[in-house]
């Protein structure tokens, strides 16, 4: 994993550590942090293992040490102070999210949460910075699935630039989608459903300004080439002959390179965390996305270091067994630039 760390793209940052004086571009970021859970029994959901009692030992002292580890690896992705959004997966409640935000991680960010029907009880959710970015509006589309099924909202924020007196926006959207507990072939469906609730609300916002700046983020638990995303979302590899409304997957070179990804599966780096955006995002009007800065975020630590599972993410628990790391995911980070906006 050492060799596509892409930490130097940092150093062409100019970021300031208050507001955006001088700044031209900020850092959006991803990460399914995996089951980060309080303590307590909620009689509404299936989250009893996540307990002190329960399967896996949940206890204050491991949440405090999962909020440890999730914050060592967050002030590491902002070190240039340019971390403006980050969205998560696998959070409990808001109570959990503001605390790992509050107690924690300490920068002074706002957070957009709502709890979501999700059988587990597991939530996304979304850090920003108020000093970079304000937010305008949020909503949280709900994922309509056959029969008794459910699973997380999808996150839609509007932001602005803080110091911006322009109405010039950036839409960000954060996703989980359904698992693919049970096999590919029972669960393809419901990612599908997934897809088609996303690729409504990009349609909405595509036919009021056909150069709307959107970018999306997410655990999609599919690969950039399956159905779910490339033919229902329509979000693609970059190409001059892509239709005005397809999107681009930033993260396909990634899928075709062996040698990278953010999820170990069977010994192989997979990509299930992907960022995707409009080609609004490449016409270098208002927001843009920065070309090729779409990477995996892979300090050292964050990787076994010997054993059969030398070089995977150190996650919380193998099966049931605790080992005190981070999560199963590798958070994916990319950088929007923002450079032509006027600010006052």
């Amino acid at each position: 994993m050492k060799a596509f760390q892409l930490l130097p793209i940092f150093a062409l940052m100019i970021c300031q550590p208050n507001g955006l004086s001088g700044q031209t571009q900020f850092q959006v970021a991803f990460w399914n942090v995996e089951n980060l859970f309080d303590t307590l029994d909620n009689s509404a959901t299936s989250d009893e293992d996540f307990t002190p009692a329960g399967k896996y030992e949940w206890t204050e002292g491991r949440l405090t040490k999962k909020c440890q580890n999730l914050t060592q690896v967050i002030h590491d992705m902002n070190a240039q102070n340019d971390l403006a959004i980050l969205g998560l997966a696998e959070i409990e409640n808001f109570e959990v999210l503001n605390r790992l935000n509050q107690q924690f991680i300490k920068l002074g960010w706002s957070a957009v949460h709502k709890e979501s029907p999700d059988e587990r009880g597991i939530d996304c959710g979304l850090l920003y910075n108020p000093k970079l970015l304000r937010l305008v509006n949020k909503q949280f589309l709900t994922i309509y699935l056959a029969g008794d099924e459910k699973t997380r909202d999808i996150i839609e924020a509007e932001f602005r630039l803080a110091d911006d007196p322009s109405k010039h926006s950036i839409y960000v959207f954060v996703n989980h989608w359904p698992s693919r507990w049970g096999g590919q072939a029972v669960t393809e469906p419901l990612r599908r459903v997934a897809a088609s609730t996303l690729r409504t609300r990009v349609d909405q916002l595509l036919v009021k300004d056909s150069q709307a700046d959107i970018i999306i983020l997410g655990d999609f638990n599919d690969y950039p080439d399956d159905p779910s995303l490339n033919e229902v979302l329509r979000a693609h590899k970059m190409s001059p002959n892509a239709y005005p409304s397809d999107l681009i997957n930033t993260t396909w070179k990634l899928d075709e390179d062996p040698n990278t990804g953010t999820v170990m599966y069977r010994g192989k780096w997979t990509v299930l965390d992907q960022i995707i955006i409009s080609q609004g995002m490449t016409d270098k009007q208002s927001y843009s996305w920065g070309f090729e800065s779409t990477h995996p975020f892979t300090p050292d630590y964050i990787f076994e270091k010997d054993g059969d599972y030398s070089g995977w993410p150190l996650r919380s628990f193998r099966g049931t067994q605790y080992s005190g790391g981070f999560s199963d995911h590798l958070p994916i980070v990319c950088t929007v630039n923002f450079s032509n906006i006027k600010k006052i």
